[in-house]
Order: C-alpha cells, then sequence, then structure tokens
C-alpha cells in the first residue's frame, strides 16, 4: 500500500488545529502494551497502514495508555492521545500530531498585538513510512540502503520523469542510448535482462529483447505525475524482487484514491532551454469520493512538452529532439469496511520523440551530423489490481497486472554503410562468391552501397506481460515477523527489424519503402518463483533475517531473415528456434540490531541473478547463440542513525559485490550486430553516504557521496568478438564518484503566503564507455557539476515555482558511444532550462 511523508512538515498555528473526527471506516484489532508514545504512535501507524506524522519534541517524557480490542484508526488514535495534550489535523488519509488548542485569548488582548506573522515553527518528522519489504516498515529501521523521494517534492521541482529526478536518488545511473534509457546501481552494469528492478506501484515492466538481447537497454518510463512517492533500494533485492533487481529497485508509487474527501488540481508549465526552443504542458487531477470512507475513484491526466535542445548541422535542421508525452491515469480504490479493500489502476500513455537527443563529437555540443533521423514512438497500456485481506494474524496480498507497450525505435544505420562499403566479404555475399570480388565486381558493390546510403533501423516492437503475486505476512508486535509468497510471470515479444533507406535531404523514410534488409525476432519468457523472509527477534533490539527465493525459468527465442542484408551479412535462409532454461536459489541471511532509539545497524549477505537467453544473430558461432545466466554475491554493512529530535540524519552502508559469469554486450568484428555473452567475473566495492540536517540557521541541507570501485578480475579475450577488457579495467560507464546535495529555506511572506529557496548541485564522476585503454572504444564520459536554483511560492490554494537547471549551461557527456563507422554520440545533460510551474488546488 502506497503511503506518503514529506521530508518535514510545518506545525499548525493552536487555532487551526482541530481533532480528527471519528469516522466509520476498516477496523482492527489492536493489542498495544502502555509505553512512550512515540513509539505506541509507530506501531498503530504499522497495523493500520496509516501514516503519522509527529515532533519527537512534542511526544517525549509521554506515555500513552494500553490499547486493546478493535478500532478504526482514528479512535484507536483519539484514545492513544487521550490526555496527552496532544490532538491530530487529518490532512486526507494522513495524521499530523499537534498541540491542542489553547484557550482563545481575550479580544483586547489580540487586538493590541500588531507584531508581522511569523513563519510557522517546522516539526521535525519521526518517522518515514515505507513498503520496501513489502510489508510497512520505518525507513530509519529498514535494514537497506534507500532514499525515499516525496510526490510533493517531485512536484515543487517540477520533476517529470526519471532523468530530472535522478539527481534526488543518490547511486542511480542513468545510461542513455538511441533506444532509451538503461538503469544501473551500484555499478552492476551490463547488457541482457534489467539489473534494475523497475516497479510501478505493484508492477514489474521491462522493455522488449529486440535484435540485441537486451532488454535492459530501454526501461519503460511513465511519466511522474500524481506520485506519493519513490523508493530507491540499493543492493540485490533477489528474494522479495527476484530476477533483474542485482543491482536494487526503483519502486514508483502513485497515490491511492482518498477516500475522506474530493479533492482536484490542475498545473500548467512552461520551459524555455538555452541552444534550443520553448515548450509546456498540463496537468490535472480530480478525486471524487463515490461513498464516503469506503469508494472512491482518482483520475489523473496530463500533456507534457520537451523542447528540442540539438541541431542537425547536417540535414540544415534545428531542435530535432523535441518530444512530448500524454497520458491518463484512473484508479478505484474500495474499503467496504470490513478487513478486505480493492484497488484497480489502468494507465495509457503515448509518447513521440523526433529524433535522438544525442550530439556528434565532429559538430560540437547540441549539434549532430546523422544523416538519417531517428524518431522514436511508443504507446503503454498498464492495468493492476490489488486485493488486500487483514486479519487478526495474517494480512494477504493478491497482486494481478498486464501491460502492453508497443513502440518503434530507430537508430542510425549510415555508420554500418560507411564501414561496409569497401568490404570484400560485403561484395563476395553479394555476388554469392567463394574467392574475393574484381575490380568491377568490388566497384559495383561499393555502387550499391552508395545507393541504399543513407539508411536507418526501423523496429516496430509490441511487448506484452501478464504478473500475478500472492502473499502472506504475519500481523503483530511479537517476536517472529514472516512474509511468504509466490510470483509468475509471462512475457513475451515480438520485433519487425528493417534496415530502410532513408531520403539523403531530409533523412526521412522513403516511400514506398526500400528495404536494404529485414528480419524479424520473437521472444518467450515464462517464470516463476516462491519466496519468504523470516525475522526473528533473538534479543529486545536484535533481529536476525533468512530469506529465500526458488525460481525457475523457460526462455525461448525464434528468429529469421525475410530479406537479406549483403552489407551486414544476412541471409535468406536463416533461421533459429532455440530455448535456455534454468532453476535455482537466492538466498539473503541478515542480521540487524537498533543501538538505542536513534541508531540502527545492519549487516546481510544477499544474493541477485538474471535469467540468461538466446542471440539471434545470423553468423554468431554455435557456442555463442545461447549465454547462461548470472549472479552475484552482496556482502553490506549499514548504519542510520539521528539525532534525538529527528533533525540530523546520517546513513552509511559499505559493500562488495562478487559478479561472476557476468552477461555483457559484444560486438561482431564487422561492428553490425550486438550480442550478449557471458565475459566472467567482476567485483564492485563501494560506500554511500546520505545525510540531513533540517533547520540549521533556518536552513534543510541534504547530501550524498557514492564511491563505487568496479573492475574485472579476469582477462575477458575472445576472436569473435570485440569490445572485452582485461583483468583489473574498471567496468564501462560506472563512475568511481558521483555526489550530490541541496540546501532549502522557507519563510512566510504573509499570512497564509509562504515562500522557498532552494540550491542544488550534483557531480557526475569520470568515467569511459569500453574496457580496455587500447580499445578505439574507450571514449571519456562524465567529469561534470551540475547546479540548479529555484524559487516558489504557495498558499492554501496555489503553487508557483521557478526553476532554473543547468545553471552554468554545461555540455556534460552523460555517456558516449561509437556509431560504428559513423562520428562519436554523446548523450548529454539538456542545457540551461528555464521552467515556471503553477497548480490550483481545489
Amino acid at each position: 500500500m502506497a503511503l506518503f511523508c514529506a521530508a518535514a512538515v510545518g506545525a499548525c498555528p493552536p487555532d487551526a488545529a482541530r481533532a480528527a473526527p471519528s469516522r466509520p471506516g476498516v477496523a482492527y484489532r489492536f493489542d498495544i502494551p502502555a509505553q512512550p508514545l512515540s513509539q505506541a504512535l509507530n506501531q498503530l501507524a504499522l497495523r493500520s497502514d496509516r501514516e503519522i506524522l509527529f515532533s519527537p519534541a512534542l511526544t517525549r517524557g509521554k506515555r500513552s495508555p494500553p490499547l486493546n480490542g478493535v478500532f478504526t484508526a482514528e479512535a484507536a488514535l483519539e484514545r492513544l492521545l487521550a490526555n496527552s495534550g496532544l490532538t491530530v489535523r487529518l490532512e486526507g488519509r494522513s495524521f499530523l500530531v499537534v498541540p491542542a488548542p489553547r484557550e482563545a485569548a481575550p479580544e483586547s488582548a489580540a487586538a493590541s498585538s500588531s507584531s508581522p506573522p511569523q513563519p510557522p515553527q517546522p516539526t521535525a518528522i519521526d518517522s518515514v513510512v515505507v513498503t520496501a519489504l513489502k510489508r510497512s516498515s520505518l525507513v530509519q529501521q529498514t535494514p537497506i540502503s534507500m532514499t525515499v523521494v516525496s510526490g510533493e517534492q517531485l512536484s515543487r521541482l517540477g520533476v517529470l520523469d526519471l532523468e530530472q529526478a535522478s539527481p534526488l536518488l543518490p547511486g542511480l545511473k542513468l545510461i542513455s542510448t538511441a533506444f532509451g534509457r538503461r538503469l544501473v546501481l551500484r555499478g552492476v552494469y551490463g547488457a541482457g535482462e534489467a539489473t534494475t528492478g523497475l516497479y510501478y506501484d505493484e508492477t514489474p515492466m521491462t522493455g522488449p529483447v529486440g535484435t540485441t538481447a537486451d532488454p535492459g537497454v530501454m526501461a519503460p518510463e511513465l511519466a511522474l505525475v500524481d506520485v506519493d512517492r519513490i523508493e530507491l533500494l540499493r543492493g540485490p533485492q533477489g528474494t522479495l524482487y527476484g530476477s533483474g533487481a542485482m543491482g536494487g529497485a526503483l519502486r514508483i508509487l502513485f497515490r491511492r484514491p482518498d477516500l475522506s474527501e474530493d479533492f482536484a488540481a490542475v498545473g500548467a508549465s512552461m520551459s524555455a532551454t538555452a541552444h534550443g526552443g520553448r515548450a509546456g504542458g498540463a496537468t490535472a487531477v480530480l478525486n471524487t469520493v463515490v461513498v464516503p470512507e469506503h469508494f472512491a475513484v482518482r483520475v489523473s491526466a496530463y500533456e507534457q512538452h520537451q523542447p528540442g535542445v540539438i541541431d542537425n548541422v547536417r540535414l540544415g535542421l534545428k531542435d530535432v529532439d523535441a518530444s512530448r508525452v500524454q497520458g491518463v491515469r484512473l484508479a478505484a480504490l474500495w474499503e467496504p469496511g470490513s478487513p478486505f479493500s480493492a484497488l484497480v489502476s489502468a494507465t495509457h500513455q503515448t509518447s513521440h520523440r523526433d529524433d535522438i537527443s544525442a550530439w556528434n563529437d565532429t559538430a560540437g555540443p547540441w549539434r549532430t551530423v546523422h544523416a538519417g533521423r531517428a524518431p522514436f514512438d511508443g504507446d503503454i497500456d498498464l492495468a493492476s489490481a490489488t486485493l488486500k485481506w487483514r486479519g487478526e494474524a495474517v494480512d494477504l496480498t493478491a497482486v494481478s497486472s498486464w501491460y502492453r507497450w508497443r513502440l518503434t525505435r530507430r537508430s542510425d544505420y549510415s555508420g554500418v554503410l560507411l564501414g561496409e562499403r569497401t568490404n570484400a566479404a560485403g561484395c563476395m555475399r553479394m555476388f554469392s562468391l567463394s574467392q574475393a570480388c574484381g575490380e568491377t565486381q568490388m566497384s559495383s558493390y561499393s555502387a550499391y552501397v552508395d545507393s541504399v546510403y543513407p539508411a536507418i533501423l526501423n523496429q516496430p516492437a509490441e511487448l506484452t506481460a501478464k504478473i500475478h503475486e500472492l502473499r502472506a505476512s504475519s500481523v503483530g508486535e511479537g517476536p517472529l515477523k514472516w512474509t511468504l509468497g509466490a510470483y509468475s510471470e509471462v512475457r513475451g515479444d515480438y520485433i519487425d527489424s528493417q534496415v530502410r533507406h532513408v531520403d539523403p535531404k531530409t533523412g526521412a523514410l522513403t516511400e514506398p519503402p526500400v528495404l536494404i534488409g529485414r528480419r524479424d525476432i520473437e521472444n518467450h519468457l515464462s517464470q516463476s518463483a516462491v519466496f519468504g523472509e523470516l525475522s526473528y527477534a533473538v534479543a529486545p533490539e536484535t533481529e536476525l533475517t533468512l530469506g529465500a527465493r526458488r525460481f525457475d525459468y523457460v526462455k525461448r527465442d525464434r528468429g529469421a531473415v525475410q530479406i537479406a542484408n549483403v552489407v551486414s551479412g544476412t541471409w535468406a535462409d536463416y533461421a533459429i528456434d532455440a530455448r535456455t532454461e534454468e532453476r535455482g536459489w537466492s538466498l539473503k541471511a541478515l542480521a540487524s540490531r537498533r543501538f538505542g532509539p536513534d541508531v540502527f545497524g545492519y549487516v546481510q549477505v544477499s544474493q541477485g541473478f538474471r535469467p540468461g537467453g538466446v542471440n539471434v544473430v545470423p553468423g554468431l558461432p554455435e557456442t555463442l547463440a545461447v549465454y547462461r545466466s548470472d549472479r552475484l554475491n552482496n556482502y553490506e554493512l549499514g548504519l542510520k542513525a539521528q539525532n534525538a529530535d529527528g533533525r540530523v540524519t546520517a546513513n552509511v552502508a559499505l559493500y562488495r559485490v562478487e559478479w561472476s559469469d557476468m552477461q555483457y554486450a559484444a560486438q561482431t568484428q564487422n561492428r553490425a550486430f550486438t550480442y550478449v555473452t557471458n565475459i566472467g567475473a567482476a567485483r564492485i566495492h563501494g560506500l554511500e553516504v546520505e545525510a540531513t540536517a533540517q533547520r540549521v540557521w533556518g536552513w534543510d541541507f541534504a547530501g550524498s557521496l557514492t564511491l563505487t570501485d568496479a573492475r574485472l578480475t579476469a582477462d575477458q579475450i575472445t576472436n569473435t568478438a570485440i569490445g572485452l577488457g582485461l583483468e583489473g579495467d574498471r567496468l564501462p560507464v560506472v563512475p568511481k564518484l558521483a555526489a550530490a546535495a541541496s540546501m532549502e529555506r522557507r519563510w512566510t511572506i504573509a499570512e497564509g503566503l509562504s515562500g522557498r529557496l532552494r540550491l542544488d548541485g550534483s557531480y557526475a564522476g569520470l568515467a569511459r564507455s569500453a574496457f580496455n585503454a587500447d580499445n578505439a572504444d574507450y571514449l571519456k564520459m562524465g567529469g561534470y557539476a551540475l547546479f540548479g536554483l529555484s524559487l516558489g511560492l504557495e498558499s492554501d490554494a496555489w503553487t508557483a515555482d521557478l526553476a532554473v537547471e543547468n545553471l552554468l549551461d554545461r555540455a556534460g557527456r552523460a555517456s558516449a558511444a561509437r556509431n560504428t563507422s559513423g562520428p562519436v554520440e554523446y548523450f548529454g545533460v539538456a542545457p540551461r532550462t528555464v521552467r515556471l510551474t503553477l497548480e490550483r488546488h481545489f
């Protein structure tokens, strides 16, 4: 269940505080003994799955009465706060604990006071409730290196996609390609299935296998509109989240329908970029209570345009990479006043980008010389149903999801043609010769290649997946806690890979189509698993956890060539139909201890894995057609601490990863095909540090530091591929150092109106795009810092934010790749962008 907690909340003025009325709703059995009030409030929040925000300063020295019996969350909270001098204000489904109202001051005294309005005194939040363990837990007592970003913060900063959100998510690296973005955590970077699990609510989503057996190369991105929070879980999550979570998991949790009150909001944004164009967007959210406290519906809709910033100097076109995203999400929540609840949601999103957002080394920042244009089109449909039953001893959760991604991805193929126009092997293929071509034949072959130059790779694809999960979790405050579950996924995708000639003058596809080559690939993956975690409190403050996941998968790939491509080396009678399967275990062992009320530590050993697969690549040696699953072991030590009032927190994680049978992308000798192969072993050492400090000289500070040393532990040499490495080589695209920091201040301008100032900075360390310094593709990337500034105004009904991103207009080289025999492509950050966001609440 999605729960929202802000990083800090201003206390209500005394005359605005009011007790939340006791409403009819879901009732729970509570057995909470008399104890410090703060601990009792935390137990109530976990049991009722409702967030309770409070300052430790308000509860210090106070004790709660015992609470035994069946109550609604509202009634239970009122009983715990009885005679404490505290009350609550209801904020949607959240409870904010504040001092009880005082007696009203005499009118004469009030009239004599003419002091200017004072800023609200903020209160620290004792805890943030998360569901990373697939049950509710307090973030500072969850044994995972993790970051939580609230939807409120995303909205205030105008964050609409993962690229904009990444500076707020320490350790998350986005690798841009012509097809999309790859998500990388803890240096676990490689081709094949995703190494970082991407979840929208309860649904894991991934990209199509494509022609390169690399579904992880493009993560399906839904717009970050009406988001409750983001949870970034660093480190293998193989026990609870399964394959694809070797490096960690990224969970994007949308806001649920509010059962207590109607709500509406509309927003508009406008942006302008240096060296680029202008664009705008709009969002709308409507929450309707159909049956108070029992049934509600929430609808969010959006249309966002991003201005283009890349100029194609070859074709004489400006701002070629402009994009737009349109979508709608509908959710319905039913809580019939019993332990049962049902949440059903459906999302549709359509995306279009006019061209890839890369610039070339020969043209300079934000300029490209591509001969062919490579637009992207995609439609995502996602439907999900989550059923919950809350018992006195066990909670049951059943989730069923379905999603479909229809897309057409494209990339410039002209570099392959340039590299092959004088290739003797291509000439021999064209004339079906067993010996070298003569001068006349070579001239004819080169003329043919010139006649179809330029060209793009045009790949319509469709991916469909059905996912089911059933799990049970223990309830109560006893020494034993457990979670058991079963998981099933059936996924299939199809891609029609065409090499098509484009108009040399416009770079657009010619009609009727001129096909240089064509092949199709069909992939099917079926995987199932049973999993569980068992925790036992061996002492009042010490807990041991054991976890296991038994997985079983079957993967089948089929491919055939419809039109032979003599340039790259496909032939008309090529066909393959192969499968691979495997079963095994992912294990976890963890010990955690609470060292007093403000310090929590853990040590763990955990595993992760990814399925293997089949390369559908004509001419690839049989020994490389099938690649195995890869696995890793993670050894981790973590410490989470905060001061007594929660204003200062510091979290540290130290880890070592041992990666075996590592899957990685390799290229054939003519660079025409990319495939996945097992290249051996690697080890990764890392350190993650996060710290926050609230209300220091009126400012809130946050900072993070990530150190990653990822290296091969053996030579990776083969005569059938290029681009591999040697023992001691650093893993590509993984920077050794990344850091981010922010400072923010709020103040009251007038009664009912507050202001905000925020400064952000981030640094992406140096990395290389390939193994081995002697490799021609060993390109420098990273090594730049970015800064941002934002100003905001906020009242009860509306907000306005003005942000300047990439303040110094840096052309950072976020990732780099060589376009076969074409120029080097750099995917960087957008130039300086000014963005204005307005939002009105009703």
